[in-house]
């Protein structure tokens, strides 16, 4: 019983070992598997989030090619190893997301899915672009399909070259067994994705394939021909082939046998963009003007443009005329779309001129310090830069008024600046209604920290402008002009000239804004206004309100210049005469007349003539030639000698230079100081032994007539100047009733002037009156009601950022103590101990009361219903002990305003100004005008109206605008946040220019441009696009030429996956 039972139980083992080929295929199963593309699965790709990636990728420049064409295969392929025998295979999942994703597919991914990314620039090193899909996505409209490649005998190599290489061959039988393979794979899997395995060599592309499915089993094949045959090359032959193909050999000899069958085509025209001249001078969004700091390049980037038309799947009688052989009807105006796409200069090549400047200029200042004692003779150069040089200060100091001719790229005709201003402001409104717009240049410097920016279109403005314009000349010209830091000193020390002039003469400097053209808020920059004195003096007070004021928001080189422009307005207030130098030398005779002749002298005239004459004398005829600029590269014989190696100057020498290509500052002024008395220059043995001069105290050689208000300064007889050892701009003192230590030598003292007053002047009588302007409306002496006279008092001093620094830590200085307190107030109490000498003098039996009623009406305390003076004093102005004002009144005299020591120098303080320019070293200059180059270069890219017309260019400007605002260390040449403005400022402008020619080409299709700029194709589904897009391609007789690429798609109709694409 037992024996039978087990005779029925028993079981079959196979001990036979599975083959390597079982092995494949289960290999390959167990893939398809883990891939989740068995039982009718289409895998885990989100395809959504492939085609919102996949769409927006773009090859922006060749270097990065790479990167994008590893980022689509690491998305959408999934590749595994396999080996059979001894070789390795790759099995590969692609997916086309433009293909499979249908709810944003247009009708050109539809019927013919791109398997190239678009690239914006062209690359003429690469005949065809790399693949970035599998072809036979395209060829058979596949939207998911497995392939298998052969990786060669030494296994898998892990790069996805490897995938894509062609330096192999497979067998037919080979390709036979890969492909039985796959479909025993696909059959267990029950996977319905359509397979594929190369045949032949692989750089001919041909695959043999299979697709497997519940209803069908669909083989695809390839052919290639080398040269394909004249019947081939019409539609007519190619629908014959198609036939022939599906064993169908009677030829349709009717529509109703041709609607069967059905042809979708797609014709691509490829130009080369020809050279034009005036290409960025077609669009009106776009201002240019030649020999100006324009933004872009010079020459056109737009290089190559296709427009590819897709003529939809349609019934083949639809394109094929029957009866006539070798006629179609694929006419480009009948196309279902197009397809417009660019391809522009590599942005590494264009040499973007804004860019390119201030590179040039950043570099130039950056390394200004390596080569400080290097110099060479440049009499030829700076002769050839004369006409220039003379140029651009005549368009510096001129204004619209004068007569002289402006030079062209130096400034904008007043008609088509007033066009170009109009035609942005319109734009403005029309792009910007109701919306932000980026911040004009204006708001950008009011934003700056203190200290860092100038006015816009100000004398240092326009002197940025100015160097930029000769820095991107310069790079046209880069064999033959001098450093561009060599022109700065050389510009700057002949500006220096015009505004020393200008000071001795009582002339006010051009393109200094006044007081109440400044855009900032009032008080925020403009402290010196009303800080110093109560605001109620202004409505009664013997001086009028000044139309010239020191701005603190602004770079303190602008402040020096605003300085003298104050100092030369308080002159022409107080009548002094313009200073006139007394004695000249016999051969400046004529010099001097043309400079001195201020009536009979423009502005022309006089800069022409002194650089004409300073540049012949120290270069051509004086024997104390001195080195002022280093030649690039090449140099000319000097005197029929050649010019060896660098000239070196030693460090202690007068001419030493303080950066590169430079003679110092006091240098750069090229008169005489031994010849020239009127010549107003720091003493250079001062200067040994001292870094800069702007921290030293110097000898500085004064005219007669220029230190007046000075009590101190005592002149000798028979001097015409005196030597006043003054500190920098830095030591100012003004209104603290400080003088500077003068020496004086042989001056005749000039009569009835201040400086003839003792340190103590004479207090008026009891009952004598004196600096009075007019008896106050309103106000009466409250113990004798006599008429209140209101006083002739003193201007309020003027101080720079520097001078307010310096008087901050002097009065730091006394400490904390009560002594020190008290010190600290009667120091700045001297502008009211003025006006309370001032107020004495006018009115003899005056009280403090009074005083308080007029100069500080807030102090007089009227109660209710009780006329004016009734009132009493506040508290702060009650008597008691240690009350300052008490005692301030107490001390002061009856001294008019003639009479008093001068609050405010201008003479000294204008003197100290220039000394302070002079003595700026060239790379400190630049450093102060480096920030308004970057602003000039916002600005040129702000007013251009295409910027604000295209989003992408808006984004871009708005970019730039947040890295100008933002904390920038402007004086560190290393700070990253150069690199980061210029990277930003370059993007922009290269996005700008290939705007620009894409507009000229196709006016007003900004929608379109943006697209061709941004993704390097855009579709053309606008009937009025087309039309503009048809007009500009006709210039390459495009109606008539030949497509450069023709794809044709046949298909059946009852079998509408049974295609063939050629």
């Amino acid at each position: 019983m037992a024996d039978s039972n087990d005779d029925e139980n028993f079981e079959l083992v196979d001990y036979t070992a599975a083959s390597g080929w079982e092995k494949f295929i289960a290999s390959i199963e167990s893939q398809l598997r883990l891939w989740q593309v068995d039982e009718d699965k289409a895998g885990n790709f989100d395809l959504e989030t492939l085609h919102s990636t996949c769409s927006k990728l773009v090859v922006d420049c060749k270097q990065n090619r790479e990167d994008v064409l590893i980022q689509i295969t690491s998305l959408c392929t999934r590749t595994a190893r396999l080996t059979y025998k001894s070789s390795t295979y790759a099995l590969t999942l692609s997916v086309h997301p433009l293909l499979a994703y249908t709810h944003q597919q247009t009708k050109l991914d539809q019927q013919f899915p791109p398997i190239h990314v678009p690239e914006l620039e062209a690359d003429h090193s690469q005949s065809e672009p790399e693949w970035a899909w599998h072809p036979l996505h395209r060829w058979t409209n596949s939207k998911m399909l497995i392939y298998l490649q052969y990786m060669g005998e030494a296994g898998w190599g892990g790069s996805t070259q490897n995938l894509a290489g062609d330096n192999y061959s497979v067998s037919l039988e080979t390709a036979k067994l890969l492909m039985s393979s796959l479909n025993m794979a696909l059959r267990n899997a029950r996977c319905q994705l359509p397979v594929f395995v190369p045949v032949g060599d692989a750089w001919r592309h041909l695959y043999t394939g299979r697709r497997l499915t519940c209803d069908e089993d669909r083989k695809f094949d390839c052919v290639s021909l080398a040269r394909a045959p004249s019947a081939y090359l019409q539609l007519n032959g190619l629908l014959e082939l198609f036939l022939s193909s599906f064993r169908i050999t009677t030829y349709p000899s009717s529509i109703n046998d041709t609607s069967k069958v059905e042809l979708a085509a797609l014709h691509q025209y490829k130009f080369k963009n020809t050279y034009s001249r005036d290409w960025n001078t077609r669009s009106p969004d776009f201002l240019y003007r030649m020999g100006d700091l324009n933004v872009g390049p010079a020459n056109d980037p737009l290089r190559v443009f296709s427009l590819s038309a897709l003529f939809q799947q349609a019934p083949c009688h639809t394109y094929i005329d029957l009866q006539i052989q070798g006629r179609d009807r694929l006419y480009l105006k009948t196309a279902t779309a197009w397809m417009l796409s660019a391809n522009m200069l590599a942005a590494d090549r264009e040499r973007t001129m804004l860019t390119e400047a201030l590179e040039d200029a950043f570099a130039a200042w950056s390394q200004s310090n390596d080569d400080r004692h290097r110099h060479l003779n440049m009499a030829e150069q700076m002769e050839a830069h004369e006409e220039v040089t003379s140029d651009m200060l005549i368009d510096l100091f001129g204004s619209s008024a004068d007569s002289h001719i402006r030079p062209p790229g130096l400034g904008e005709d007043n008609d088509s600046a007033k066009e170009a201003a109009v035609r942005l402001n319109e734009t403005l409104a029309e792009v910007y209604s109701g919306q932000k717009r980026p911040s004009n240049i204006a708001q950008i410097i009011a934003r700056m920290p203190y200290g860092v920016a100038v006015p816009y279109g100000s004398l240092l403005w326009r002197l940025s402008e100015i160097i930029l314009v000769a820095t991107a000349k310069r790079s046209a010209d880069f064999w033959g002009a001098p450093s561009i830091m060599t022109f700065l000193r050389l510009l700057w020390a002949m500006a220096l000239k015009e505004v020393r002039w200008r000071w001795e003469h009582n002339q006010l400097l051009p393109r200094i804004p006044l007081a109440a053209e400044c855009t900032l808020e009032k008080g925020a920059d403009t402290p010196n206004a009303d800080s110093l004195a109560p605001s109620e003096r202004h409505d009664d007070a013997g001086t009028a309100q000044a139309k010239h004021d020191i701005h603190l928001h602004y770079a303190l080189i602008y402040q020096k210049l605003e300085m003298i422009n104050c100092c030369i307005e308080r002159k022409l207030d107080s009548g002094e005469t313009p200073i006139v130098a007394t004695a000249a030398s016999a051969s400046e005779t004529d010099t001097k007349e043309i400079f001195d002749s201020v009536e009979n002298t423009s502005l022309a005239q006089r800069i022409r003539s002194h650089v004409k004459t300073q540049i012949k004398r120290r270069l051509g005829e004086s024997t104390r030639m001195r080195p002022i600029g280093r030649l690039l590269n090449t140099m000319r014989a000097v005197n029929n000698t050649e010019i060896g190696d660098f000239e070196e100057i030693k460090a202690n020498s007068p001419y030493a230079s303080d950066s590169e290509g430079f003679v110092s500052a006091e240098d750069a002024d090229f008169d005489n100081v031994d010849d020239d008395a009127s010549a107003l220059l720091v003493d250079p043995a001062s200067l040994n032994g001292s870094e800069s001069a702007l921290s030293s105290s110097v000898s500085v050689r004064l005219p007669a007539n220029a230190v007046q208000g000075s009590s101190s300064m005592q002149a000798e007889p028979g001097a015409n100047y005196v030597d006043v050892a003054l500190s920098s701009s830095l030591d100012s003192n003004s209104g603290f009733h400080h003088v500077s230590n003068v020496v004086e030598r042989n001056l005749s003292p000039p009569s009835q002037t201040r400086q003839s007053i003792s340190e103590s002047p004479e207090e008026l009588g009891e009952n004598e009156a004196a600096g009075r302007l007019y008896p106050s409306s309103s106000l009466r002496l409250l113990d004798s009601d006599e008429p209140m006279w209101i006083p002739q008092i003193q201007a309020h001093p003027i101080l720079t950022e520097d001078m307010l620094r310096e008087r901050e830590t002097i009065l730091m200085s006394f400490g904390t103590s009560t002594e020190g307190a008290q010190q600290r107030a009667r120091l700045q109490c001297a502008e009211l101990i003025s006006d309370m000498e001032a107020f004495k003098a006018a009115n003899p039996r005056c009280s403090l009361a009074d005083f308080v009623r007029w100069h500080s009406p807030r102090d007089w305390i009227v109660p209710d219903g009780h006329p004016e003076r009734e009132g009493h004093l506040s508290a702060r102005m009650a008597e008691g002990e240690g009350n300052l004002w008490q005692q301030l009144w107490a001390e002061a005299r009856r001294v008019p305003v003639e009479r008093q020591r001068l609050l405010f120098d201008h003479n000294m303080e204008a003197e100290k100004a220039l000394h302070y320019l002079e003595g700026i070293p060239a790379h400190s200059l630049f450093a102060g005008l480096l920030p308004t180059m970057f602003f000039i270069a916002y600005e040129r890219l702000y007013r251009q109206p295409i910027i604000h017309r295209i989003p992408m260019l808006r984004e871009r400007l708005l970019e730039l605008e947040s890295k100008l605002v933002q904390n920038t260390d402007w004086v560190d040449a290393d700070s990253p946040a150069y690199s980061s403005i210029m990277d930003c400022l370059e993007n922009l402008e290269v996005q700008a220019s290939r705007c620009v020619s894409l507009l000229g080409k196709f006016p007003g299709q900004y929608a379109l441009v943006e697209q061709l700029v941004m993704y390097g194709q855009a579709m053309v589904d606008n009937r009025n696009a087309q039309k503009v897009v048809l007009k500009a391609l006709s210039k390459y007789n495009i109606l008539t030429s030949q497509p450069s690429n023709r794809e044709y798609v046949f298909t059946l109709a009852k079998h509408a996956s049974q295609q063939i694409g050629i």
